[in-house]
């Protein structure tokens, strides 16, 4: 059997809501390790949002921050922060605008008051206590440690005024925000991507593109499911990522990540 690097989002991949993987997903993780095929988590959730009933599945590694942040074994191998100026200028765009935001450090998340004040219904019961890793605006933090701004739209703020006004300097990918009727955006240094982060570990495991094959299912997984050498959406995912994915797996409710490792041979 080949050896295969695969790299998963969480959310709507792995993770059929905010923390609960199916038990065949699990299983069938676990499996794909015992088989001798190596496996990454490539979320766009900082690392302090991953927690042990995730880590629990078993990984070979994680990439967090959309890219901007790689461990592997639980050594932190890699890093890419926004430069300070290009923070300024984010934290004061969003800001004169009255629009909510975050700054993701590896190991915490700093949230302006429009920002969090979503959360408890982004979140509900005992997932609330993952709050515990969000931080306010006031708070003290190192600016050089930033590795990638959310926002939410609103209060005119728009993904593609946003767009227009960072692409030329940063990576900015649309964010499915849990909330009925809200949507935003995630934004990272340019060049930093998931895609980015799949083939900088396939190089250290000294692995070949074709040998990779990604799983996602929302915008900030594009990048990763192209550069694999299969690509795949979930069922789940929205339309544009089905359209430049290699194959489309079943719903993530539905045992589709379990489903697509048989089909590949990885289980």
């Amino acid at each position: 059997m080949k050896r295969t690097l695969v790299f998963m989002d969480i959310d709507g991949t792995l993770a059929s809501s905010f923390n609960y993987v199916p038990a065949s997903a699990r299983a069938a993780c676990r499996a794909a390790r015992k088989n001798g095929h190596l496996l990454y988590i490539a979320s766009g959730r900082s690392r302090a949002q991953i927690n042990e009933t995730i880590l629990a599945v078993g990984f070979d590694g994680i990439i967090c921050s959309g890219g901007a942040y790689i461990e592997i074994d639980r050594q932190a191998l890699f890093s890419a922060f926004l430069p300070q100026n290009t923070l300024e200028r984010l934290i004061a765009y969003f800001s004169e605008r009255g629009a909510g935001f975050s700054l993701e450090l590896p190991e915490k998340i700093i949230t302006n008051p429009e920002f969090y004040s979503i959360m408890p219904r982004a979140l509900s019961g005992a997932l609330l206590r993952l709050l515990r890793c969000y931080a306010p605006f006031g708070e003290e933090f190192d600016k050089k440690r930033v590795c990638k701004v959310v926002f939410v739209e609103s209060n005119g703020v728009r993904f593609e005024d946003v767009q227009n006004e960072f692409s030329a300097d940063c990576e900015i990918f649309r964010l499915s925000i849990p909330v009925p009727g809200m949507s935003g955006g995630e934004i990272s240094v340019k060049g930093v991507h998931k895609g980015a982060a799949a083939a900088w570990v396939t190089q250290y495991h000294g692995m070949e593109r074709e040998n990779t094959i990604a799983f996602g299912d929302s915008d900030n997984d594009r990048t990763m499911l192209e550069y694999a050498g299969v690509g795949v959406a979930m069922g789940n995912s929205d339309e544009a990522l089905k359209r430049v994915a290699d194959d489309v797996a079943g719903h993530v409710r539905r045992g589709g990540l379990a489903r697509a490792f048989r089909k590949y041979g990885l289980v």
